[in-house]
């Protein structure tokens, strides 16, 4: 008997299904604990199913890291969007950043912790990666043209990533306790690397 043909609707759902038990999955286990055989078995499917659905695991994580991308660059644009003022706009960028971490801490751990050589391959993770880039890094340019801050646009978007991913990583870990938590250190760190970024480099001072 000759396959029944699956409809757009019926993929999307059965894709979307798999990538919510695995990330799951990866949340309890780790990479090596989501298997192709354990997820069908949850799903109540046949071993073989995910296959119809999906190449191999590496494909499953690499759909699930583009959905989570996708996801997050639609906050990171959102929040974008709520002000023209660099410096009202990186600290919207900010919140957005910290409240997607929270709401999807598996999401966002496989987003950042699971780079694998295999990503080259894939280009929907790829697109959706740059597009979750793209919001911090205009607000920085634009931050740059208006005269607010001073520096090389990647450099200046890498720094406020690196500060935010930072925090948010602690928060994750459940180290945050030392007396500030992760609302209380939003704010404080957006600014004060804002202002930093105001004064001109060491090498420009002394010319």
């Amino acid at each position: 008997m000759p396959r029944v043909a699956l409809s757009s609707q019926a993929i999307g759902r059965f894709r979307d299904e798999l990538i919510a038990v695995a990330t799951r999955r990866f949340s309890e286990a780790g990479y090596a604990g989501v298997t192709l055989r354990g997820l069908a078995s949850e799903l109540g499917v046949s071993p073989m199913t995910p296959y119809r659905y999906f190449r191999d695991k590496d494909e499953i994580f690499a759909a699930i890291r583009a959905a989570g991308f996708r996801r997050f660059a639609d906050a990171e644009e959102a929040a974008s969007a709520t002000s023209l003022d660099p410096g009202a706009r990186l600290l919207a960028l900010g919140h957005a950043y910290v409240d997607f971490a929270r709401n999807e801490p598996h999401a966002y751990r496989i987003m950042f912790e699971m780079n694998r050589p295999e990503d080259a391959g894939h280009d929907e993770l790829a697109r959706e990666r740059i597009r979750a880039w793209e919001p911090l890094r205009r607000a920085v340019e634009a931050a740059i043209d208006a005269g607010a801050v001073i520096g090389e646009t990647e450099t200046l978007a890498h720094i406020f990533w690196a500060g935010l991913h930072g925090i948010v990583s602690l928060e994750l870990a459940g180290s945050l306790q030392l007396g500030h938590s992760l609302d209380t250190l939003v704010e404080p760190m957006l600014s004060n690397l804002f202002r930093g970024a105001q004064a001109a480099p060491a090498e420009e001072e002394e010319s």
